[in-house]
This record gives C-alpha cells, structure tokens and sequence, in this order.
C-alpha cells in the first residue's frame, strides 16, 4: 500500500509525451531522501512507433516486479488499468479533448497532466490553503521531464505522507461530473447570458 500504482496509456508517439516518460522512468524507480521516491510501480500500455515499444519492454525487463510495458491496446483492459491504479500521468504535447483524464477522476485515480487542452480545463490544479485544500490533480505547464518530476514527486509525496490528503483529493475527483448533461446546462446558460445583453453592435439599421 505504500508504493503507488502510476499508469500510463496512450499512443506511442511524441504527441502522447512517452518520450519525456521515458526520461523520468530512472528517476521514478530511484529513491530520495524524502521517502517519496523509489516505493512506486508503473504500469504503460500503448502501441506505436517501435522505439517507444523497445523502452517499454526494456524498462520491464530491467524493473521485473515493479514496471509492466504491455504492447497493444484494449479499451477493457484500460479502464481496468485506470481504476487499479493510484495516479494517471498524461505528458501529452497536445491534447484537444483527452478521455482518459475523466475516467481516472470517476475512478479516484489522480491525474498528473501536462496542462494544455482538455487536460487543462478538465483537471483542477491541487492547492493545499489554510481553509482547507482544493483541486484534482496536478497540472504541469512545461511539457518536459521537470515538468513531469514536479507532478509526479507532488503528487507521490502527499499519497506517501498526508494519506488523509490523499482521500480527499480522491473524493473531490469522484465528485466531478462530466456527463452530456452537465455540459449542456453550460451550453444553455450562455444563450441565456447572450440574451440578456443588448448585441456589441448592430451591423445594418433595420427599418420597420
């Protein structure tokens, strides 16, 4: 229970950011003086291009017990991934919408995501304040391995040391609801607000 289950699913190319996983995983598997580091499990499944399938088989074979790098996909086994695991980490470049972020959120799996697109709108930036802490997740604003680093250690470091922590993050995640439903009362109540104001300007005079 003390070591973190941290997935990765995507497609095995630039875009998907496996490339700046790929720099951390030695870092990941490490351990610090913090006790944050070192105690954590990572599970990737993808396919793609043939580099990024030789590391995750690579990173396997050299972590037995500890890294799993499935080559392949199936829609069943990702959200069996998903909800096993602890933390989502999503290092996309670019992401337009991104589904994976909300199934995890549902599950009560963290996501730590490179803010940019969906991931951004979608995942509420962790704030811990003397009120009380808000947010989802964590959402780093360089798409590199630092960036990455800074989520993942932040992320591993209040699963490790502030567990109450940890449940409450979880409970606000399962809370979110991203449902058609949700997202047309959004959609509804922009035309109420357009509505209510007069237009910015009136392009031709109309004549009665």
């Amino acid at each position: 229970p003390n070591a973190p289950v941290i997935a990765f699913i995507g497609r095995l190319a630039p875009q998907k950011g496996i490339d700046v996983l790929a720099q951390v995983t030695g870092w990941l598997m490490g351990g610090d003086h913090d006790g944050v580091l070192g105690d954590a499990q990572l599970v990737m499944m993808g396919s793609g291009q043939n580099e990024y399938s030789e590391f995750m088989r690579n990173a396997e074979q050299h972590n037995k017990g500890r890294i799993c790098g499935y080559v392949g996909f199936s829609r069943e086994m990702e959200h069996k991934i998903i909800a096993g695991a602890d933390i989502l980490i999503m290092p996309s470049r670019y992401e337009p919408c991104g589904l994976p972020q909300m199934y995890a959120q549902r599950y009560g799996t963290i996501p730590v995501v490179h803010a940019t697109g969906g991931l951004k709108d979608s995942v509420q930036q962790y704030e811990e304040k003397e009120e009380g802490s808000a947010g989802t997740g964590w959402k780093f604003g360089d798409c590199n391995p630092d960036g990455l680093r800074w989520g993942l250690w932040n992320a591993m470091h209040i699963y490790k040391k502030k567990p109450d922590e940890w449940k409450a993050i979880q409970a606000r995640c399962m809370a979110q609801d991203f449902s058609w439903g949700s997202s047309a009362e959004k959609y509804i109540q922009l035309f109420r607000w357009a509505q209510m104001d007069p237009p910015h300007c009136v392009p031709w005079p109309f004549n009665s």
